[in-house]
């Protein structure tokens, strides 16, 4: 029976990595769970009980320039997920992994995990009762994969879900990376606490520590400041890489070189309108609009920004809805503008890391 289940498991699995590495594309029988530019997850069903499918299609050159030499995303996180469960600590079962490159350069990467069975609804920040005691569960987790050899330096509460059974399985390893002796080093295990209260406002510095040292992961209130000093510096660090990403190429915006300068601009179609042309005030409106819609939930209203070069005088346009009326333009450039400094992340005391 398991043999045939097995059997009828690979034809389906052949199945799907045959349309993606043909097409880029899964077939439609599989649900997607999450979409972004660079990885896609979903959700299908094998003969054998629900999966989960990762995959990476490595769209951007520095993607494809970041795993010329490396592991393929698939490859790496099924070696990683196999050390976890040697370890004992619960983690999602890999299924199949699979990855191709053509002409040396990456090109398709799957990996097929088997669904755990987690507490409804699944147990991620908020969701239990006890902040506290989540903390002290997940640290006491990210102690073990450190002792296990397994760094992780993006470890957050989006990354464990609490099993039926009350264990605290761990998920998404991709960015971790396995040593041949355990991470038991004070920067590695700061750098890790430090990740896991980043993003959690609802515990005090002093409550969060607390919790940490209960774990293990932290040994003493010094280090617990260290852990403090270091979340508020990367809490900054990313509260201005997500507000910039209206300047890259990510999942809700593109940007497009030309002689003339460079346009960004938000995924879709821009609509009828005109461009209001200006200076640096645009630039900030821009950036302002992109902090108010984080900080607020506030959608913006202008979809696409030109910034000129510098050796053709500078300058800076917005594009305008049609339907927006000149007296709305004025004031919401001046709101956006004036609303990026006050909502950037107040920039938190300085120490040793």
């Amino acid at each position: 029976m398991a043999q045939a289940a097995e059997t009828a498991d690979r034809e389906i699995l052949d199945r799907w990595w045959r349309a993606f590495a043909a097409t880029g594309r899964l077939p439609a029988d599989l649900e997607l769970v999450q979409g972004r530019l660079v990885r896609a997850v979903f959700r299908g069903t094998l003969p054998s009980g629900p999966v989960y499918v990762k995959v990476m299609t490595f769209p951007r050159v520095k993607d494809r320039l970041r795993y010329l030499l490396r592991e393929l995303p698939a490859v790496h996180e099924a070696r990683l997920l196999r050390a976890t469960a040697a370890a004992g600590i619960a983690c999602p079962e890999v299924v199949d992994a699979r990855s191709e490159r053509r002409w040396l350069w990456p090109s398709r990467s799957m990996l097929v995990l088997r669904a755990l069975v987690t507490r409804p609804p699944v147990a991620t920040r908020g969701a239990e009762p006890d902040p506290r005691a989540r903390l002290v569960d997940e640290a006491a987790t990210a102690l073990r994969l450190l002792a296990a050899g397994i760094l992780h330096r993006d470890l957050h509460s989006s990354n464990f879900v609490r099993l039926t059974d009350g264990t605290l399985a761990v998920l998404d390893l991709q960015s971790a990376t396995l040593r041949c002796r355990p991470c038991a080093a004070k920067r590695s295990r700061i750098a890790v606490a430090a990740r896991l209260v980043r993003e959690r406002p609802e515990l005090e510095p002093a409550v969060a520590a607390a919790a940490l040292v209960q774990a293990g992961l932290v040994r003493d209130a010094v280090e617990g400041e260290r852990v403090r000093l270091r979340a508020a510096r990367e809490r900054e660090r990313y509260w201005r890489s997500r507000i910039r990403r209206c300047l890259q190429e990510s999942t809700e915006f593109t940007r497009c070189f030309s002689f003339r300068g460079c346009l960004y601009r938000t995924r879709g179609e821009l609509g009828e309108g005109r461009w209001l042309h200006g200076g640096r005030e645009l630039r900030m409106a821009w950036l302002g609009q992109r902090a108010r819609h984080l900080s607020e939930g506030r959608p913006p209203l202008f979809p696409a920004f030109f910034q000129n070069w510098w050796w053709r005088g500078g300058g800076t346009a917005l594009y305008v809805p049609r339907a927006c009326s000149e007296g709305r333009i004025e004031v919401e450039v001046q709101e956006a503008s004036a609303g990026f400094v006050p909502h950037a992340h107040p920039r938190p005391d300085r120490g040793p890391s």
